[in-house]
């Protein structure tokens, strides 16, 4: 087992890879009164495509096949494993992203029976026809639910036009129709893939003794066998070009706009610097973009924008693009705007060292605020995109960046970004 020091932020980090492949993180919190685990495999809502376990072609699964899967894990025999946390009083949640579907629990109390659980209930699948069907109904309403959210419609309407006839435009849950064709066994051969020790990582962070923690993972994990481990061989998100001008009428009180703008599908393969770009892309988007900017202050003083106006960068292995939303009764000029903004960001009068410096100090300050929060720092680890770099090394990173490094990483994006906006519209 590893051991690492944090002197900007005083934390202790152990790593352990177990004999089976499983990465085990331990962060010792003694002065907290609540452990957090989160178990963890990469595996989401793109990996519809992928060679299974044993056979030697690709073989493709219906949309939303890994949030249902997620679902139907918390089913067992002899009931739902909600209850057997609940009775431990501890709470317990999941959730699947693009890339990952993560497990849960939260507890002040009997720490190593919530451990055990987690780690028995995720590795121990029970899948039948019978159940199966039953969650098919549960998830269609769940898909159904979020059909009625415009906010929702916006961004999935923007990744449709980003990443057209690829995962990244359906739905996490799936359709309803693809809900239906998802089959007991399905399930079993996506788990056998996916959920193997080497493609899974355990967070644990709390009061706990390290070494007698690590013990008791190790015991749980030494009592099960697995099979050989095998590379898994997944299709990525590629190909489509972008789809613009696309609208939608719906139930709204004035029309929103969403404006993408997508990264190149090559990522930098050093980790440092992999990091170091998606900061100094965040970080230009706050200096055009953000609250203090000239530019939104004009903006919003001309009565075409309001405090709706929000923006983010989303990166992960396969994918990036940066993301601008907003209430406007100007859409189509917005957009002019923003996407005039960001092609000419080096002339821009808000990127320059002072503003960078500023900007750079309050992005430390959340970061220092979010080491408080048991459940953020977990869900850092568990990404696992950056290799050897980790949450940790995020202020070394952010201190070492300066408004070369940023301009740099800002021209590899903008040069090579292509750009759609989505406007939904009142019926």
């Amino acid at each position: 087992m590893q051991k690492k020091s944090y002197e900007k932020t005083g934390e202790i980090l152990y790593t352990d890879v177990l004999a089976n492949g499983l990465t085990v993180y331990y962060l010792p919190k003694p002065d907290y009164n609540r452990t957090y685990g989160l178990f963890t495999t990469n595996f989401g809502s793109l990996d519809t495509s992928f060679v299974p376990m044993g056979s030697q072609e690709i073989k493709t699964f219906p949309e939303g096949i890994a949030h249902f899967l997620e679902h139907k894990l918390f089913e067992k025999k002899e009931g739902d494993v909600m209850y057997k946390f609940g009775a431990y009083g501890a709470q317990t949640n999941a959730f699947t992203s693009f890339s990952r579907t993560s497990y849960l629990f939260s507890t002040r109390e009997n720490i190593y029976e919530c451990v055990n659980l987690l780690l028995d209930f995720v590795q121990e699948p029970y899948f039948t026809e019978e159940n199966v069907a039953k969650e098919q109904g549960i998830i269609q309403q769940e898909i159904q639910m979020y059909q009625d959210d415009s906010d929702w419609r916006l961004f999935a309407g923007l990744l449709a036009s980003l990443y057209p006839e690829s995962p990244l435009a359906d739905d996490i849950a799936g359709t309803p129709r693809s809900i239906k064709e998802i089959t007991a066994a399905d399930l079993y051969v996506n788990y056998e893939t996916f959920y193997h020790p080497s493609n899974m990582n355990l967070f644990l962070t709390g009061p706990f003794d390290v070494d007698y923690m690590a013990a008791f993972v190790n015991e749980n994990q030494e009592k099960k066998a697995f099979v050989k481990a095998e590379p898994i061989q997944r299709k990525t998100v590629e190909g489509s070009q972008p789809i613009a001008g696309k609208t939608l009428a719906f139930e709204v009180a004035m029309p929103k706009l969403a404006l993408g703008f997508r990264g190149e599908d090559a990522l930098p393969t050093d980790a440092r610097e992999l990091l170091e770009y998606k900061l100094s892309n965040q970080l230009l988007l706050d200096m055009l973009f953000g609250k203090t900017s000239h530019r939104y202050e004009e903006m919003y003083n001309a009565g075409l924008v309001d405090d709706s106006f929000g923006y983010g960068f989303d990166m992960d292995k396969s994918f990036h693009f940066a993301n601008i939303t907003v209430d406007t009764e100007k859409p189509e000029q917005v957009s002019k705007v923003l996407q005039e903004a960001l092609k000419s960001y080096k002339i821009d009068k808000d990127f320059e060292k002072e503003n960078l410096e500023i900007l750079k100090r309050e992005t430390l300050g959340d970061y220092y605020k979010s080491l408080n929060s048991l459940e953020y720092i977990a869900n850092q680890f568990s990404s696992n995109i950056y290799g050897e770099i980790n949450f940790f090394d995020l202020p070394e990173i952010l201190s070492g960046l300066t408004l070369e490094k940023v301009s740099k990483h800002a021209e590899k994006f903008v040069e090579n970004m292509q750009t759609v906006d989505f406007i939904i519209y009142p019926k």
